[in-house]
């Protein structure tokens, strides 16, 4: 299902425009991701494991199914007047079928538009896609899931405000820069229409 850009407000009165990506914005995503990398909060990843180049990032964001357009994946750009990109947030349904109906999220906002709801209007944006989408086949996304380190408070609270609740901890996951170890929080949404079987281990 396509999805046509809006105009979201933000707390300061200005708006940002959220769309899907284009191929053109590759130069422009690998940008804001090395924004994000540089300011070293809640990432897993430094700005040397990044690609060198807009055409190295594109060839990455095709081999991880960021670019398909079968609806296995849905990435979202937030971008300010003037055509400033200031946030992502993706969307990418595991392949089994079996799994099919997950959908795993990443969420990105640059250093300085952060606090402004651009996050908010990614993720909301994001999620109306998953909940009126539907497959050919009739197939959609019921589960949407993600993980984020458990030192973002502002990531939390963002995802449980929006329904998303703590699934699992991964213990001392990441080596922060100053080698303090810090736990990954799974946090999972299930959407309308998603009834998990009962769980054979619990009590009568």
């Amino acid at each position: 299902m396509p999805i046509a850009p809006i105009r979201a407000p933000l707390r300061d009165g200005r708006h940002c425009v959220v769309r899907p990506f284009s191929e053109e914005d590759a130069a422009a995503r690998l940008a804001l991701e090395r924004a994000i990398v540089r300011a070293r909060h809640g990432v897993v990843k430094h700005e040397d494991e990044l690609p060198a180049d807009a055409s190295a990032y594109a060839e990455r964001l095709e081999r991880a199914g960021l670019t398909a357009t079968d609806s296995s994946a849905m990435c979202l750009a937030a971008e300010m007047d003037g055509g400033r990109l200031v946030g992502e947030a993706t969307l990418l349904r595991l392949q089994p079928r079996m799994l099919r109906h997950v959908g795993v999220v990443g969420l990105g906002v640059h250093p300085e538009a952060q606090g402004l709801g651009v996050g908010r209007a990614l993720m909301g944006r994001l999620l109306e896609w998953a909940r009126a989408h539907r497959d050919a086949d009739g197939g959609r996304v019921l589960r949407v899931e993600l993980q984020v380190r458990s030192d973002n408070a502002r990531a939390i609270a963002l995802y449980r405000s929006l329904g998303f609740v703590l699934e699992g901890t991964r213990r001392a996951l990441v080596r922060r820069d100053d080698g303090v170890l810090v736990d990954d929080l799974v946090m999972g949404l299930l959407l309308e229409g998603a009834h998990a079987a009962p769980d054979p281990r619990a009590a009568p």
